[in-house]
């Protein structure tokens, strides 16, 4: 995307100035507070709705390690909003929030007040794995079945609580290692690499997904490691790192720029190759200057992306917050609110779980990275969507991922 275009927006943004109010439901003793940059974005005013409200919960960690993820999220959340006028079918539209803490006990409480007192009809969230496994596991017991909609992929351990209520439209994770090691081995010819990542469950899905398409193409993984999830002190992993052609990681938060910085400071110069490329945000790499250039990632989502849709995606968004592009946390919040009202849309306005949920198995709606297809996997439902090999560079002074390779219409399931 030609970047002269992102300023001008942003310089337009910055010269209409705010939005009009959206006022936010609250949840429970969680507040919704009024941000007075979301509002609609229609340019003249939309009749009033009358209609029964519709109610959309996002369980999430808006304290504790997730923060910034639920603050991104949320964002895309209400830019959707922003882009109906928070109506639809002639309908309200309620917007609930509960901070969980990212622990998967809180997640399940804030769901139950969510759906026994808030009466929301679609769930999404939350992000983290354990979390999100606890309270779609709680929705197809005691919490009326109502459908759960992801922002990320999720892990095959979550095909055991899914209750054919989940829907996941980036899938399963493996799938993005898997296409980064396809990528790898295939388009860029690397036969070995060391891999290091994060001790989580993310973290052995994405290297388990690198690791069976690079093993697939003849490459070898000569060192494999898994770090505390609060490491930023790499120094006693990078030094086992053995020679190879490139370097896998999937380091996110807190130690992203710490591992990018103390890799080049141990003169370690294989390639760095990274899943979840948003993990490495544009903040980060403007800290750490020409030391964030050539990494090569994979993920859902890049803003740069040159197309109509995302253009007016990220228009809109940079509207309501002028000083931050929408990543895949974004995206993934948009995306989720837009599945919602366009599966009420395909109902005729059939809120029940059972209608919503018949419909949303096998639905196509356009995002702005093209259309997202669902098909039943297991017990949840996944997406086939568009998948992007991004590539950090220099633009217009800024440092940005710019896409160098798109997996055209993928099915997001497990590649084993």
């Amino acid at each position: 995307m030609q970047r002269k275009v992102v300023f001008a927006i942003l310089a337009l943004a910055l010269v209409l100035g705010t939005f009009g109010a959206l006022v936010l439901t609250a949840c429970g003793s969680d507040t919704a507070t009024t941000d007075s940059r979301d509002a609609s974005a229609s340019s003249s005013p939309m009749p009033e709705a009358t209609g029964e409200p519709l109610k959309i919960g996002f369980n999430e960690g808006f304290t504790g390690f997730m923060a910034v993820d639920a603050q991104l999220t949320e964002h895309g959340i209400k830019t959707a909003l922003a882009e109906v006028n928070n109506q639809w079918m002639g309908r309200p539209i309620e917007y609930f929030k509960a901070d969980n803490a990212s622990d998967p006990v809180q997640a399940v409480d804030k769901a139950r007040q969510l759906v026994e007192n808030n009466k929301i009809q679609v769930m999404l969230g939350p992000i983290f794995s354990p979390s999100n496994a606890a309270v779609t596991d709680y929705l197809g017991k005691g919490g009326g079945g109502i459908p759960s909609i992801s922002i990320f992929g999720q892990p095959s351990d979550n095909l055991k609580t899914g209750n054919n209520l989940s829907f996941i439209p980036a899938g399963m994770f493996s799938m993005e290692g898997y296409l980064l090691g396809k990528y790898c081995v295939e388009t860029l010819g690397y036969k070995t690499a060391n891999a290091i990542s994060l001790e989580d469950t993310t973290g052995h899905e994405l290297m388990k997904g690198f690791q069976v398409a690079f093993e697939e193409g003849g490459g070898k993984i000569v060192s494999n490691q898994f770090v505390p999830i609060d490491t930023v002190d790499f120094s006693s992993y990078l030094t086992t790192l053995k020679e190879a052609d490139c370097t896998y990681n999937w380091i996110f938060g807190n130690g992203t720029g710490p591992f990018i910085k103390q890799y080049h400071d141990y003169g370690l110069t294989a390639p760095l190759v990274m899943t979840m490329a948003d993990d490495l945000q544009e903040p980060v790499m403007q800290e750490l200057g020409d030391l964030s250039l050539d990494i090569i990632g994979s993920d859902h989502y890049l803003s740069t992306v040159d197309n109509p849709a995302n253009n007016a995606f990220v228009a809109l968004y940079q509207k309501l917050y002028p000083d931050e592009l929408p990543n895949m946390d974004s995206y993934g919040g948009y995306t989720a609110v837009m599945m919602f009202l366009k599966a009420v849309e395909a109902t005729g306005g059939d809120t029940s779980p059972d209608a919503l949920k018949k419909v949303m198995a096998t639905m196509t709606w356009d995002t702005p990275i093209g259309p997202v297809t669902m098909s039943p996997y297991d017990s949840v439902f996944i997406g086939t969507a568009d998948f992007y090999i991004g590539k950090t560079q220099l633009v217009d002074g800024n440092y940005r991922w710019m896409p160098v390779h798109t997996f055209e219409q993928v099915l997001f399931k497990n590649p084993w």
